[in-house]
């Protein structure tokens, strides 16, 4: 059922289901509340639950709501807060609501650990500014027990077995940078490199990608990427890095690491004004690649990109 909210601001809540009729029973009484306000609503799910929904709501319900593929628009984790922030601004300041599900059975453990940064770098987004609510819907019958744990720490509110609770585990703010990334699969090419390697790194990515299989497309896009990163490296990370790549489960990953820390959590995420003299390089990032993922703190900073090639469905 729908509840009165407790907080002003950002409501970010959960829900906790198992098939069909749990999910309806948490979804639908939230978007019939939006239709009674006459609530701008955008709805990001996979293509079962957009079923389940089309199926259950009336047609004219179905046409005041706006329903998107997330395994689409949320390919890459780091592009969906700068839809939610497009949606959320192109409504100048009404009260708007959402259902987003960016986490399936079967996208990556990569990109499923990145969603989960991303739940949590939401309530950064939007700790200020426009009141709005957020639906975020996890699958119990598919998803693991230390993911369905770890949503308690980036939702404030829990649905789940027809309760509806305040998480005492809750962080609004905590460190999404931290931890160390898993190990590479296989023995990576290392290339350490400074301001004269900038262009033996778009060599060394370049002739990676055509091993890899990537198209041309494909092959551009992550030098491109990759070169903003060493530069980056260059300009902010003590004049100097490290590459490594390889290739793991179809795609090929580029890393680079450098003695340089991030500070801004939501860097690659806030598109870069266009009088910003800097700032763009992880932006591109994130438009570039299927998965951006950083790690950062006193030790140095360590960005890893992970591209497919167009013939691998990347989850």
């Amino acid at each position: 059922m729908e509840h009165s909210l407790e907080h002003s601001g950002f409501q970010h809540q959960a829900l906790i289901y198992k098939g069909e009729d749990e999910y309806l029973a948490g979804t639908i009484p939230f978007l019939e509340a939006a239709l009674e306000a006459e609530e701008p609503t955008l709805v990001a799910v996979g293509p079962v639950q957009n079923e389940w929904l089309q199926r259950a709501l009336a047609e004219e319900d179905r046409r005041e709501i706006r329903f998107l593929d997330i395994e689409t628009v949320g390919r890459n984790p780091a592009s969906i807060i700068p839809l939610w922030r497009e949606f959320v601004d192109e409504n100048g300041g009404r009260h708007v609501r959402g259902i987003g599900e960016p986490i399936w059975t079967a996208r990556s453990a990569a990109a499923q650990e990145e969603c989960q940064r991303h739940e949590s770098l939401l309530n950064v987004a939007f700790e200020s500014g426009t009141s709005w609510s957020l639906l975020c819907p996890y699958d119990a019958s598919s998803l693991s027990e230390d993911m369905l744990a770890k949503v308690a720490l980036s939702h404030r509110h829990i649905h789940f077995d027809g309760r509806y609770e305040e998480s005492a585990a809750f962080e609004p703010a905590p460190d999404c940078f931290a931890g160390a990334l898993p190990s590479p699969a296989s023995e990576p090419d290392t290339f350490a490199f400074g301001l004269a390697g900038l262009s033996a790194v778009r060599r060394r990515v370049a002739a990676a990608a055509e091993r890899a299989g990537l198209d041309q497309r494909g092959s551009a896009d992550i030098v491109i990427a990759a070169s903003e990163l060493a530069a980056n490296s260059v300009v902010h990370g003590g004049g100097s890095g490290t590459l490594r790549l390889w290739q793991e489960d179809g795609a090929l990953l580029a890393e680079v690491e450098d003695r340089g820390r991030i500070a801004e959590p939501l860097v690659g995420r806030l598109r870069p004004d266009v009088s910003q003299p800097g700032g763009r390089g992880l932006w591109l990032a994130n438009q570039l690649c299927d998965l951006v993922q950083i790690r950062s703190g006193a030790g140095g900073t360590t960005v890893r990109l992970h591209l497919l090639a167009r013939d691998h469905a990347f989850a």
